[in-house]
């Protein structure tokens, strides 16, 4: 008779974030801050954490995560907000040796030192963070995607507004009777996080706002699948825009900063509506127009509306002004990134390998292939 061992077997390290987190006790909610915010459904995070499945947003070959905890046994109680920026292989799969490298920080974070006092072993919180700040893979995400995931992290916890919203919801009522400069940015992304409660006022208002303010509010609502409604007011904001443009003398370089920052702004703002159709006829306008030469326009429509890029006519006008208007470096920067894309990859390859494609864009295409300073 074989004798038996009374040692109890030690429960198994985690092999993922999310076992990790929960076998601390609390609860997750991952979000992806790439492109927009948006939430990702536990069964998706879990398949990407333990290398099943590739990260469904990836942006310039990285997930850009945002990590929700909140206590399993209070859910009022405070929640942590991790900001994680995870690379990615070609596949656009987790790189599982920095995981777990990563998972052995954090696991031995939460360990009791041994030999330590009692008070030095009742703050694992602070170790945490050490392990976190030291890992190399946290990042400070843009104040406009940040504020954006502490409004939605309100709305998934049940909580109300910031202390900002008020303030914020009566300037969009009426934008004549407060200075915008005193609104605070969290305001402004819980109004658009809450777009819905205030439409009928922000179709009403949108074409009497500041332009600094509209442009905050694009800049939040980018990850709204907002209406087509709200969509037609933002559309027409842009095409006075674009008129203003048409109708002024000189040359694409004169055009206004503030124009253009209005126009990439409302790209943004209505690169996850619901109407799709509105969006297209619209890139569409803006694509023939003067704005098109403008970087940071361009950038918005291949970073947000990538998508819609599936269009042939628009990729090609895209393509088009991205290689005569752009230098090298920026032409590839946003090529490498859609070219990750699988569901966009064979659409832009051949608008690139086109034989009757211009001549600008052959030249940055075989550039991007051959640097000629290589």
């Amino acid at each position: 008779m074989s004798k038996q061992s009374n040692d109890t077997p030690s429960n198994p390290a985690p092999t993922t974030l999310s076992g990790l987190i929960a076998a601390a006790n609390f609860r997750l909610r991952w979000f992806d801050l790439g492109r927009r915010v948006r939430e990702i459904h536990t069964e998706t995070a879990e398949q990407f954490e333990a290398g099943e499945t590739p990260w469904p947003h990836p942006y310039l070959r990285h997930a850009w995560c945002g990590l929700l905890l909140w206590p399993k046994a209070d859910t009022d109680g405070a929640p942590v907000a991790w900001f994680l920026r995870l690379p990615l292989d070609e596949q656009g799969k987790l790189l599982l040796p920095v995981r777990d490298r990563f998972l052995r920080q954090l696991d031995d974070a939460l360990k009791p030192i041994a030999g330590a006092t009692d008070q030095q072993n009742s703050d694992p919180a602070a170790r945490l963070q050490r392990a976190l700040d030291d890992s190399g893979l946290t990042y400070t995400p843009p104040d406009e995607r940040r504020a954006v995931f502490h409004a939605k992290a309100a709305q998934r916890l049940k909580h109300p507004p910031s202390s900002h919203w008020p303030a914020a919801q009566k300037f969009a009522e009426q934008p004549d009777h407060t200075a915008w400069q005193h609104l605070a940015l969290q305001g402004i992304a819980d109004l658009a996080v809450r777009w819905q409660e205030v439409k009928p006022t922000l179709v009403k208002r949108t074409g009497e706002y500041p332009a600094p303010f509209l442009i905050s509010l694009c800049q939040c609502l980018e990850g709204e699948p907002v209406d087509g409604t709200l969509t037609r007011a933002l559309i027409r904001r842009a095409d006075t825009v674009l008129t203003n443009i048409d109708a002024a003398p000189g040359d694409r370089e004169s055009l206004a900063p503030a124009d253009l920052a209005l126009l990439t702004a409302i790209v943004r703002g209505i690169s996850h509506s619901t109407e799709a159709h509105l969006r297209q006829d619209f890139l569409l306008k803006l694509l023939e127009s003067p704005a098109a030469a403008n970087g940071e326009v361009l950038a918005a429509i291949g970073s947000r509306c990538c998508d819609d890029l599936l269009i042939p006519e628009l990729a090609e006008l895209w393509l088009e002004n991205l290689s005569e208007s752009q230098p090298q470096q920026t032409f590839n920067l946003l090529l490498t990134d859609l070219l990750f894309l699988p569901q966009l990859r064979n659409v832009l390859l051949e608008t690139l390998r086109n034989p009757e494609r211009s001549e600008a864009i052959a030249r940055a295409f075989g550039e991007f292939l051959q640097p000629s300073g290589q």
